[in-house]
């Protein structure tokens, strides 16, 4: 079943300021083994609007405030973050688009596959029949 899931990381905060902690297996849902991060977007560019057919992905807000919206098997969903403990997982086959709300916010993606063009799925509704078919299949 593909679901989004809100992850609560460690957040220590001392008067150094703030360490956000997370590992596999014990608060990730998959091993990473690739890391982007998305600045310099002004506010209100949108980016991402596509799934993937076998990545998961972890998002999250490193500074600033960044609205992620996805298509799950419970339907259409918004959540804005803006806090760097609180992440998105992002399973394969959940459409997902981010628009970033400041022009300071920076978007951290830990990824379980290396690039590939090959897995992306850029129309919405073929998202959708591909987690339906992928659920009938289970």
């Amino acid at each position: 079943m593909a679901l989004v899931d809100r992850l609560a990381l460690t957040a220590v905060r001392d008067d150094r300021g703030l360490l956000v902690a997370g590992q596999y297996p014990d608060d990730l849902p998959f091993a990473p083994v690739r890391v982007f991060v998305v600045s310099d977007s002004r506010a209100g560019q949108v980016r991402g609007g596509h799934a993937h057919r076998t990545c998961h992905q972890l998002i999250m807000v490193v500074r600033g405030e960044v609205e992620v919206e996805w298509d799950d098997d419970q339907g259409t969903h918004i959540r804005v973050l803006d806090s760097p403990s609180d992440a998105l997982y992002v399973p394969p086959l959940v459409w997902a688009k981010q628009t970033y709300a400041r022009t300071d916010s920076v978007l951290l993606v830990l990824a379980s596959h290396l690039y590939d063009v090959e897995d992306y799925v850029d129309d919405r509704d073929e998202a959708a029949a591909l987690r339906a078919g992928a659920r009938l299949a289970t």
